[in-house]
């Protein structure tokens, strides 16, 4: 009889102890389990640049990737913002910024930004350097991280047109 209890106090232990839960109780919703996901489309499928970094915004003009506007996919979604704002470079040597609005407000809400890291007007944040974004401030908060790095400087910078005096005529 002492065997038999033995018996039965090790199969409880192994039975109630060791198995885990998810295979010690039966999954009553099978369909759960099987049911279609939307899967994630592979990294190296994604547009690069050309030093080899994913360039997101040529993911989502391509049509490769659509995200949502929130991790629930609660959140609405706004219409992309197509609005230019042109940032006054603060040496001669440098060109202005072109900030389009438009693939910023595709992934971002205008919360994302404004108020905390950019105040909301024309010459508003007299104070952003190159340095201080560098340091992570300003764009920097998202560019050299997640976004494209920051070493690809007519990305944002935008090429000067030729002044007439520098055009030269040929004959």
């Amino acid at each position: 009889m002492r065997h038999f209890y033995f018996l039965f106090v090790c199969i409880d232990f192994l039975l109630f102890c060791l198995i885990p839960p998810s295979f010690a109780v039966e999954d009553t919703n099978i369909s759960s389990r099987y049911a279609t996901k939307k899967m994630a489309v592979p990294l190296t499928l994604l547009p690069r640049d050309k030093y080899g970094i994913i360039d997101w915004a040529g993911s989502v003009r391509s049509g490769i990737i659509s995200p949502l506007s929130s991790i629930d996919g609660l959140q609405e979604d706004n219409d992309p913002i197509d609005l230019l704002i042109s940032i006054k470079a603060k040496n001669e040597f440098m060109t202005d910024v072109m900030f389009p609005h438009s693939i910023h407000t595709y992934w971002l809400s205008c919360k994302n930004c404004h108020p905390d890291i950019f105040i909301q007007k024309k010459g508003g944040n007299p104070e952003m350097t190159m340095w201080k974004i560098l340091d992570g401030k300003y764009c920097g908060r998202c560019h050299g991280k997640i976004a494209f790095p920051l070493r690809e400087c007519y990305r944002c910078h935008m090429e000067r047109e030729p002044k007439i005096e520098d055009v030269k005529i040929q004959k």
